[in-house]
């Protein structure tokens, strides 16, 4: 990094809601990378999401602070708040590098979201605006992913760096199925997050 320049790390999600393996790829990435900070950033309406049941983004901002409060580099991030219009990642980051020019930035992604990434609005404007961090999980053979990451590189210019996974096989649709079903999920989430989930009844049938 040049000079004084910032690195931080930023973590988007609908956090629908945070669990361990959320916490523990980010512990992950801030400690395989010479991070700062790494801000937890979750979704108003992800525009690949739109048909997902989500909690009120009033009830996921709160969970992610209590998930977050006693690790120190962990950073709420709510630029996305707002529930009445869709984000793209390239107005977020752009918007970020605005607001925050002496800082380079480091998106976390789901290796499986290189191979979509074509899709994704202004691809090229992403790759210019940070560094990816892709995840990689076990299902995917690496030299695919590998192969993959030169394609991207020669298309966008992109940096991409491989971030290694936990071993931690969880997921928020998961966890609210179980808590639909009246199934203890406080071994998949922070305890401060499942004594929340419990007291504001979500996910649960009655809510």
């Amino acid at each position: 990094m040049a000079g004084m320049e910032k690195a931080i790390g930023i973590m988007g999600g609908t956090f629908d809601p945070v669990h361990n393996a959320h916490l523990a790829l980010a512990k992950q990435a801030y400690h395989q990378f010479p991070l700062d900070e790494i801000w937890m950033l979750p979704n108003g309406n992800p525009p690949h999401k739109r048909d997902s049941r989500q909690a009120d983004m009033k009830c996921r901002l709160a969970m992610l602070r209590l998930a977050i409060r006693n690790i120190p580099y962990l950073k709420l991030c709510d630029v996305e708040k707002s529930a009445q219009e869709y984000h793209y990642t390239y107005e977020t980051l752009g918007y970020l590098k605005k607001i925050c020019p002496d800082t380079q930035f480091y998106f976390i992604m789901g290796a499986d979201s290189l191979f979509e990434f074509d899709s994704w609005k202004e691809p090229g404007i992403i790759c210019r605006e940070c560094v990816l961090l892709a995840a990689v999980r076990d299902h995917r053979p690496k030299d695919e992913i590998l192969a993959r990451i030169r394609e991207l590189e020669e298309q966008y210019g992109a940096r991409i760096h491989i971030l290694n996974t936990p071993n931690m096989d969880i997921a928020s649709e998961d966890i609210r199925r179980l808590l639909a079903e009246g199934k203890d999920v406080s071994h998949l989430v922070p305890d401060a997050v499942a004594e929340y989930m419990d007291e504001h009844d979500l996910y649960r049938l009655s809510s």
